[in-house]
């Protein structure tokens, strides 16, 4: 423990900027006494020198979630640190192994928290609270990141909440050691008070934070709001990795409703569309004619200011000059710093990561839901009458041979045009971590929801989004009994009261037209505008995934399929109670994860989570998850026995 400390106070400080000039750039190393942090603007040069402690953690909080999951593998360029991250063989001396990096950022907001005085008003608004609340729930943050990589063993980590500013802090102080469970109870009583708070934005959404090497026009700009963690997403994130579930679904429920984000802002764009197909509808033969073009997914991580999707993340400098860089774009095969001239991020000659098989399994294994042709005689019907599947793989994983002009890396898996075995993926080219998509939110609600017990509603997120159309699809509902209507009116009614996305308030909000399913992402075709303006359904219900056309996607298929999968690998009795719904319905959302969050650093993050709340429900016994954890990272060779809970977790130094 004094090894961490004694780095915080010589290597942290509130870098303290003197301009707007230097948003997010490093500043000086050495702690900052007793600020003026009584001005009502001032600190707003404070809560960016805690973004910039984030930067510093942005590699190892990166590297740890991606290199110890399953979906990526290494090669022979791997760098060793990232090696032994992969295998599990790292240890204290490992590069990413630096729990300074997360104390530091928790030090600088304990000092802010301190001395910042949280009461200052113009008229009758206070100016400063929306600020003081980010800088909590930054701090939660970094304890939670601290507990995910750290925590494996009953003593938890050292926890304190007072800034460390002397050497004879650390001397005359016996810290606490928190789990996570205490951790959550500790710093989530404070936090609660904020929620529905938005975080500040410095009055602007968007700021030039310059431009790299290889190009003078391709400016990098940020939105300084996007660089905070929402109070009620910290808080849903809490309680998620604590199983408190309702108190997850009801912060990640709060987030969207405050902020009106309807799965529409993430599943509008048409991630396939064909060409010459006949007004956008798939051929009778499309199994074995099709012409496919990614044309949205990507957007989430082009070089703008505000991402679609993206609700929290880390901007990393342009240059070294500019301020604190990183290795996670090299890492994928593209040069970030490069200094040759290029209209687009140059590649890297060597590779360091690269797709697993386990990935390319998963995502190949994927039915593409699609319309066929309607025809009535030689005239196209608007309204597809039928919904056809082909194993065509998820399309989020859709490859781009694409190796010149202005845009060679169109899709997430591009192939270098020589060598087609060796291949770039592009998701971080830009140099930004991800924290958070509004994806994110709606599906570890999903997984809140049906670790609730209603594994129909979690369905219902990937099928068809969460909207008042889920009223329909209660068996009987207006009258009708279909195959199609999956939901039950437990299900709607938590929808409608305790986690009140379907109130009064709220449900103008949450309609059919303007929402869609997250599995639509990757995994079926959506109506271009032009044609649902013309159709009597527009929204999820003109996609082939939430078509009530489609009755291959739906939870007794689906779940029934996932539950005989599950007894086959781990020879298990896999019954029809509802429990094993839940258990196979967890491993479907864990699998639409994958697909979804792959190469964004947070994988390993997902496993460990599930796998201990596989551990703690005790269905198919007390160390079911641990099985089920150490079968998912079984391809990564790993050099210690993860049967072991306690191996999941580095060594705090």
């Amino acid at each position: 423990m004094k090894k961490i400390v004694y780095s915080i106070i010589v290597m942290c400080g509130l870098f303290a900027t003197t301009a707007c000039e230097d948003m997010l750039m490093t500043g000086n190393d050495s702690m900052v006494v007793e600020p003026d942090l009584d001005s009502k603007t001032d600190s707003v040069f404070y809560a960016l020198g805690i973004a910039q402690a984030m930067q510093q953690l942005a590699d190892q909080y990166f590297f740890i979630g991606e290199m110890r999951g399953e979906l990526v593998t290494t090669t022979e360029h791997t760098d060793n640190n990232l090696r032994q991250l992969a295998d599990y063989s790292a240890d204290a001396s490992n590069k990413y192994d630096s729990a300074y990096v997360y104390y530091k950022v928790i030090n600088n907001c304990n000092y802010y928290l301190k001395h910042r005085d949280k009461e200052l008003t113009t008229g009758a608004s206070n100016v400063v609270i929306n600020e003081y609340a980010a800088v909590e729930a930054w701090r939660a943050w970094a304890y939670l990141q601290l507990a995910r990589t750290y925590g494996g063993n009953e003593k938890g980590v050292p926890f304190y909440t007072e800034p460390l500013t002397s050497i004879s802090q650390i001397e005359d102080t016996e810290f606490p050691r928190l789990t996570l469970t205490e951790i959550v109870a500790e710093l989530a009583p404070s936090l609660e008070k904020y929620t529905g708070l938005q975080v500040p934005n410095f009055g602007t959404n968007s700021y030039s934070v310059g431009n790299p090497n290889w190009n003078a026009n391709a400016a990098k700009n940020i939105n300084p709001e996007l660089i905070f963690v929402p109070v009620d997403v910290i808080l849903g994130e809490m309680y998620l990795e604590d199983g408190q579930w309702l108190k997850a679904a009801q912060h990640y429920c709060k987030y969207l409703c405050d902020n009106k984000l309807t799965a529409d802002d993430m599943t509008v764009f048409r991630y396939f569309w064909a060409d010459g197909l006949n007004l956008n509808w798939f051929a009778e033969d499309f199994e074995t004619s099709y012409n496919l073009l990614v044309d949205g997914y990507t957007q989430i991580f082009e070089n703008m200011a505000s991402p679609m999707d993206v609700l929290t993340y880390i901007p990393m400098a342009v240059s070294s000059q500019r301020g604190q860089t990183t290795n996670i774009p090299l890492a994928f095969g593209y040069d970030y710093y490069s200094t040759s001239l290029s209209n687009a991020c140059p590649r890297a000659e060597e590779v360091q990561i690269a797709p697993s098989d386990t990935y390319y399994g998963l995502t190949e294994d994927c039915d593409f839901y699609y319309f066929p042709k309607n025809m009535n005689g030689t005239t196209l019907e608007p309204n597809p009458n039928a919904v056809k599947a082909c194993k065509m793989g998820d399309g989020r994983a859709v490859y781009s041979d694409a190796n010149t002009g202005t845009n060679p890396d169109r899709a997430i898996l591009n192939r270098d045009a020589s060598d087609s075995t060796k291949v770039y993926i592009s998701k971080m080219k830009n140099a930004n971590v991800y924290l958070f998509r509004t994806s994110t939110i709606y599906l570890h609600l999903a997984e809140a929801l049906n670790r609730l017990g209603h594994p129909d509603a979690a369905f219902a997120i990937l099928r068809n989004g969460i909207s008042t159309y889920l009223e329909q699809l209660v068996p009987g509902a207006g009258g009708v009994d279909a195959p199609h209507q999956y939901m039950s009116q437990a299900s709607v009614d938590l929808l409608t009261n305790d986690v009140p996305f379907l109130n009064a308030e709220n449900r103008t909000v949450f309609v059919p037209e303007n929402t869609y399913g997250i599995h639509h992402h990757g995994g079926g075709f959506t109506n271009s505008k032009g044609v649902e303006n013309n159709m009597a359904v527009k929204g999820s219900q003109a996609t082939a995934v939430g078509s009530k056309n489609n009755l291959m996607y739906l939870p007794t298929p689906i779940i029934g399929a996932k539950m005989a999968e599950i007894s086959e690998r781990f020879g298990v009795a896999v019954g029809v109670t509802k429990q094993d719904s839940i258990n196979a319905m967890e491993d479907i959302l864990c699998d639409e994860y994958a697909k979804e969050f792959a190469f964004e650093g947070i994988r390993f993050y997902d496993l460990q989570r599930i796998a201990r709340h596989k551990n703690e429900a005790g269905l198919y016994g007390a160390d079911f998850g641990s099985k089920w954890f150490a079968d998912k990272l079984k391809g990564n060779n790993p050099q210690i026995d993860l049967m072991d809970p306690t191996n999941w977790y580095l060594p705090l130094q």
